[in-house]
């Protein structure tokens, strides 16, 4: 399954776990509506935007849409 569009709709970091939580969406032609992976990340709270993006991206695909690829 190849998407077309992602977004990250929620995001927060958990100071006391230090760690990132987020709901990362990904939009393809064909679905109703999109597919909605959780993530958790550990990361330091100050990582760069962009980097953070990356790897919640990377984490929800990797859960997400590997997951449904693979059946």
């Amino acid at each position: 399954m190849s998407h077309s569009a992602t977004h990250i709709a929620e995001v927060f970091y958990d100071a006391a776990l230090r760690r990132f939580e987020a709901v990362v969406e990904f939009f393809a032609p064909g679905l109703p509506l999109p597919l909605r992976v959780p993530v958790k990340l550990a990361a330091p709270q100050g990582i760069p935007h962009e980097t953070l993006a990356r790897a919640l991206t990377a984490e929800a695909a990797r859960r997400g849409i590997g997951g449904l690829s693979a059946h």
